[in-house]
């Protein structure tokens, strides 16, 4: 079986940038649906969680 894909590390404003994204909710439901997906894959979590 092959290994999960992860995005790569972020730094530390981009981070940040997804995380203000992610609190203050977006217009565009893609937007944030995304700022999620990529904030839970760079703190290592897996797809079934």
């Amino acid at each position: 079986m092959s290994q999960p894909v992860r995005v790569r590390r972020l730094t530390e404003q981009k981070g940040q940038r997804l995380q203000y994204v992610v609190r203050r909710g977006s217009s565009s439901w893609v937007r944030f649906r995304r700022a999620m997906m990529l904030s839970a894959s760079a703190d290592g979590s897996t797809v079934p969680v």
